[in-house]
């Protein structure tokens, strides 16, 4: 049970990848709209579904706020002719200190929502889950299998 739902915020933090994207997005891009259907969900498991997408898009949007600010401040400190790479570090651990109650809140509705699974539902999400980290499996391999010359260049940024 504890690894379904690692695997759901797992998803939920492979987002992060278009973070320039805007957050209403953030259904569409996990596929969450497809989840939803197959998953056949009673009016009370639909509620929970609800409550439990709403924090997956406050998560990300907290996420995409942190991750812009971070950005500015990397750039900022790299600007600097003696970056404090250990300035660096700390920026990493405040944007995961920051989204620790947004990550506990949508962790909290995705597991209450598991727990009002039965077992066919539990098997389609399993295989939902599945078929996103093949997916993103097979991304990777693409593109790192990319001919150097359609690689996206050194100097653009770059989010895998």
């Amino acid at each position: 049970m504890t690894r379904t739902i690692l695997a759901v915020l797992l998803l939920a933090f492979s987002g992060l990848a278009p973070a320039a994207s805007p957050p209403g997005d953030v259904v569409q891009y996990l596929q969450l709209d497809r989840l939803e259907r197959s998953l056949k969900l009673a009016p009370d498991q639909k509620e929970q579904y609800d409550l439990a997408v709403g924090a997956t898009k406050r998560l990300m949007l907290g996420l995409t706020i942190a991750a812009m600010e971070g950005k500015e401040r990397l750039a900022a400190e790299l600007a600097k002719p003696s970056p404090d790479f250990r300035a660096l570090e700390r920026l990493g651990d405040q944007v995961m200190e920051e989204s620790r109650t947004l990550r506990g809140e949508a962790r909290d509705e995705w597991m209450k929502l598991y727990a009002m699974l039965d077992q066919a539902q539990i098997a389609e999400l399993r295989d939902f889950l599945q078929r996103r980290v093949d997916h993103l499996g097979l991304l990777n391999d693409f593109l790192r299998g990319m001919p150097p010359a359609t690689r996206p260049k050194k100097d653009a940024p770059t989010y895998w």
